[in-house]
């Protein structure tokens, strides 16, 4: 299995589930789509309509049972733990229905009109460097129903690149026009999980025939390969529900129903932003008095208003906005860190999550035009004054600054474990990316190149 999945990018698990074992998968979730409660349901005429309908993690908090036939599966967890190497976490929890006409249009449709791959530095679902789809289909993908075809090999066209001592770029592979993109069709039956690489590139064709496709689509990453806009918030009753081998793979809950959905606007259950800013130097910016202490830059976080469901819980845009208008400072990416939970800072009974990154600036420590008013004054300090304001109680939860610099500096992850952290951008700087969708020249685009205004520069 891991010869072939490393040289093809993936691989098939023949007769994972039983009929009857896919349709207790299935099952709910057909019935949320039939009903309306699905993310996408303002977005086109809604289901039964020929259309891409899909639905988050929603499912999960009323029937957190399918957890055992899907993503807690003991042979679907055992084989994307052996060929990661290591434990895997659960990002994407995502169901796709495509009803009989989706995915037709007026004209044929071309064969790879709609390869690409998932890996995009604005979601929290694809902003990893070591990852993997794990797809149950609910029925046979036949070529009437439509196949999800691959291209063999093209996630090695993609490369990881060594770190700059914080993160990692990554030359993305640039997906060239249909008629240079080779797909083949893994025949995917019902019962049937397909493993594939993240930097895999795959299509879905459309459905001729007349009967629902649809399907179930999880990916994973490596513990050590964390998000970089931040992971993906469950509902706690999938976490509460998980037998205790398999709760490291919900890490990220909550139980107050704030977690990843579309209702009448995005929700993604991150209430705070925090800025672990580190300059050229390695001074670290803080803000405040020296009479009254010291905190890291901290901003409400909101979610992007146009997010779909596999955009939200990345609150970078609304964390960069604040920090361009009260500091000056133009931050056009940013790397999670950890979030810090616990009750709300001025209701004990809410729950409260607060979402760290961090940044390193090419300069060392800039003039910053602030508002003393709304953030206090402000100073660059090191490892070493930091510890010193800390032990005089005077650096807002000192203990884990000191810890998040730690990991950052060291590229660690919170048990002290290396990891491989990658660039992270906001929602909307998806409008500067094409390298991963068809029509791109052969070549590779460099995610952690930024022009002079902050955005990302163009292919």
């Amino acid at each position: 299995m891991k010869n072939e999945f490393e040289e093809n990018g993936y691989y098939v698990l023949r007769g994972v589930l039983t009929e009857s074992e896919v349709d207790r998968l299935a099952r709910p979730i057909r019935a949320a789509f039939t009903r309306g409660d699905y993310d996408t349901l303002r977005k086109g005429p809604a289901y039964p309509a020929p259309g891409i309908h899909s639905m988050g993690p929603r499912v999960l908090e009323e029937h957190p049972e399918i957890a055992d036939l899907s993503l807690a599966h003991p042979k679907i967890m055992a084989a994307v733990e052996e060929l990661f190497g290591e434990p895997a976490t659960l990002s994407q929890y995502w169901s796709i229905m495509r009803p009989p006409g989706a995915g037709l249009g007026d004209k044929p449709f071309l064969n790879g009109s709609g390869a690409h791959y998932d890996y995009k530095p604005w979601r929290c679902v694809g902003s990893f460097l070591k990852w993997m789809f794990a797809v149950i289909p609910f029925a046979d993908y036949t070529e009437t129903a439509g196949p999800l075809t691959v291209a063999p090999g093209s996630h090695r066209k993609t490369t990881v690149l060594p770190s700059d001592g914080r993160v990692h770029p990554v030359d993305a592979a640039q997906v060239p026009s249909p008629a240079e993109i080779k797909l083949v069709d893994p025949g995917l039956r019902k019962g049937d999980v397909v493993l594939m690489n993240g930097f895999l590139w795959h299509e879905p064709r459309p459905n001729y025939g007349n009967a629902d496709r649809a399907g179930l689509y999880m990916k994973f990453h490596a513990k050590s390969s964390p998000p970089a806009c931040g992971p993906t918030i469950y509902p706690s009753s999938v976490h509460d529900i998980l037998p205790d081998d398999a709760k490291h793979l919900v890490p990220y809950h909550r139980g107050d129903g704030r977690y990843a959905a579309i209702r009448d606007e995005p929700v993604g259950g991150v209430d705070e932003g925090r800025l672990l800013i580190e300059d050229s130097d390695e001074k670290v910016l803080v803000l405040g008095y020296d009479t009254d202490g010291w905190r890291l830059p901290k901003y409400a976080a909101s979610e992007d208003a146009s997010a779909g469901i596999l955009d939200v819980c990345n609150v970078m845009g609304s964390v960069v906005t604040q920090a361009r208008d009260q500091l000056g400072l133009q931050l056009p990416w940013l790397s999670w860190l950890a979030d810090l939970t616990g009750p709300a800072p001025d209701d004990d009974t809410d729950q409260w999550r607060c979402r760290v990154y961090g940044h390193r600036l090419p300069t060392t420590a800039p003039a910053l035009d602030t508002e003393e008013n709304l953030t206090g004054q402000h100073r660059w300090m090191s490892a070493d004054e930091l510890a010193s304001v800390n032990s005089a109680g005077l650096l807002e939860l000192g203990s884990e600054v000191l810890k998040w610099l730690r990991m950052w500096q060291k590229e660690e992850g919170e048990d002290g474990q290396p990891v491989t952290r990658g660039y992270g951008v906001p929602t909307t700087d998806v409008a500067y990316y094409s390298y991963n969708r068809n029509g791109n020249s052969e070549g590779t685009y460099r995610i952690g190149n930024f022009d002079q205004d902050g955005r990302p520069a163009p292919v």
